[in-house]
């Protein structure tokens, strides 16, 4: 059986006021996602391996494939660095940083706008001139984002929050046990970038600075166990093409969906049955662009359009010509919820061969609850995956 793994970062949303108390994704015309959900089966998934509300990585760790041990201890910030061409020897662990605005000790913005990599990187130097670079190294990952290796033999450190999820809170309500790196981070950084150029011409145009450096998503540095399946992975996310490179299995670059300005520009047709050819499981994971947490829910509708007839069609249309196959399509949260910060339903779908319909008509967060997949163990989804 060949399957087929969509995961679309934060495709799933609360209920918007300008949009009458519905969500962007019950309001987005999005036919191709419908004929997965009306033609197979759809739900709601739960937690993962007993964990609090998934993250992420865990959804990758489980659709790749990974047992019970690694699902439970896969971290964005490990996976992140591992995508990077730089020697991890000598650290235990890893985290993602974020450049965030710090204001009287209130993080005021989680998620900066218009920095480039190289001012990400002249950032990030000025700040591991505060650190041992023994202890911790600094490595610019993306704009506004690093990669942060940490030597903490023997230590469990506190894995952290995404920053976007804690603005106009105080840094002092960090978590105390295992948040020390945390803590010293902010400080360190905050000190390195208070009067630093960069962020002087931020603010002359109107921009929040990026004064400070928030740790999340942190983890120990381990190779994964590889799954017993051929996998491949096409994504545009540091995360799912380090997740890819530990495991030793193929990886390659997503076109950005977001900008493409036809269905070719991402999906090469014959690239891609190749692809599935090649393996037992295709992952397409799609980080979700930076209008899916600030911009207008209108916009929002319009991007989850374009996913729909770039990326989901011409999937299709290549998957529906293998006679064996399941695709699935889900949401992730791409920061995880917490205790103080109830889950959004994030909606799946399974289709392909020998699977019964059940009565959901629409890919969204309020349709799929009712649907045949809500309420199933990890198990009899991934068994259904596979085709048992």
């Amino acid at each position: 059986m060949k399957s087929l793994v969509v995961m679309l970062e934060n495709a799933a949303d609360r209920p918007r006021a300008e949009l009458d108390g519905r969500t962007p994704l019950a309001v987005a015309r999005c036919p191709a996602a419908a004929r997965l959900a009306s033609e197979g089966m759809s739900g709601v998934l739960g937690k993962a391996y007993g964990r609090g509300p998934s993250s992420p990585e865990a959804r990758l760790a489980e659709f790749g494939g990974l047992d019970e041990d690694s699902v439970r201890f896969t971290a964005r910030g490990p996976l992140e660095a591992a995508s990077m061409d730089v020697d991890l020897d000598g650290f235990t662990h890893a985290y993602r940083g974020d450049f965030v605005t710090l204001d009287n000790g209130v993080l005021r913005d989680g998620r900066l706008q218009r920095m480039t990599l190289q001012e990400t990187a002249q950032l990030a130097e000025a700040v591991q001139a505060r650190f041992d670079p023994t202890r911790v190294r600094l490595h610019a990952l993306a704009p506004a984002r690093v990669a942060a290796l940490v030597r903490a033999p023997g230590e469990d450190l506190a894995r952290g929050s995404a920053p976007w999820r804690m603005e106009r809170e105080e840094v002092i309500d960090l978590p105390a046990r295992g948040s020390e790196i945390m803590a010293e981070m902010v400080e360190k950084s905050a000190q390195a970038l208070a009067r630093h150029p960069i962020n002087d011409v931020r603010v002359d145009l109107g921009e929040n600075p990026a004064n400070a450096i928030w740790l999340w998503g942190g983890g120990p540095l381990a190779r994964l166990a590889p799954p017993p399946l051929r996998l491949h992975v096409l994504t545009q996310s540091a995360m799912a093409a380090g997740f890819a490179r530990l495991l030793g299995a193929g990886v390659e670059p997503l076109l950005d969906p977001w900008t493409a300005a036809q269905p070719s520009d991402v999906v090469d047709a014959d690239a891609m049955r190749r692809r599935l050819a090649a393996c037992d499981r295709l992952v397409v994971y799609v980080e979700a662009p930076d209008a899916f947490l600030r911009g207008p829910a209108a916009e929002k509708v319009h991007l989850l359009e374009r996913i729909d007839v770039l990326l989901l069609q011409p999937l299709i249309d290549v998957f529906r010509r293998v006679k064996q196959r399941r695709f699935l399509l889900l949401s992730v949260d791409a920061a995880g919820a917490d205790e103080l910060d109830p889950a959004i339903p994030q909606p799946v779908a399974l289709w392909g061969s020998h699977l019964e319909p059940d009565a959901t008509a629409h890919w969204d967060e309020n349709a799929c609850r009712d649907g045949a997949l809500s309420g199933l163990s990890r198990e009899a989804v991934m068994s259904l995956l596979m085709g048992d």
